[in-house]
């Protein structure tokens, strides 16, 4: 258990998130600031996937700031990147319905490593209704983690 006190939860930020927290770099979200909490958390762990890394990398360079690079680079050094097993991608492409294999690899990689999706996707809808996997929307990961 982390200093803090309370037990520690895994999450996967979608990128959804990231863009949603650096898509205006002089405004201050309430993403952005849910960004930083969790990467100063020590009752937060990050997870993600290879996939996850390449569409991270691929959207702070489109955004092309200050805040996206920094942002990335440290998401990248606190996250610890799964190798995905068959299996879980197996029962995730079941209920995942997009055309992106890196969402169904999102699931399947909170599925393995039993962590909290957070995303605003709504192809993520039917793996969170089924149970497979908790799925929570950007503004309730805001409710839930920042203080006040």
């Amino acid at each position: 258990m982390p200093a803090s006190g309370r037990p520690t939860r895994t999450f996967l930020l979608d990128t959804n998130v990231f863009v949603a927290a650096v898509k205006d770099p002089r405004r201050e979200t309430a993403t952005l600031r849910l960004l930083l909490s969790c990467l100063e958390r020590d009752d937060v762990a990050l997870v993600g996937n290879p996939f996850w890394v390449e569409e991270m990398v691929r959207y702070a360079e489109a955004f092309r700031s200050e805040t996206a690079t920094w942002l990335v680079g440290a998401l990248l050094a606190r996250t610890r990147i799964a190798r995905v097993a068959r299996r879980h991608v197996a029962v995730c492409a079941r209920f995942v319905t997009t055309p992106d294999p890196a969402d169904v690899l999102h699931a399947a990689t909170c599925l393995q490593e039993g962590a909290i999706l957070v995303s605003n996707d709504r192809h993520f809808r039917r793996v969170r209704d089924e149970g497979i996997v908790e799925v929570w929307t950007v503004a309730e990961a805001v409710r839930r983690l920042l203080p006040g």
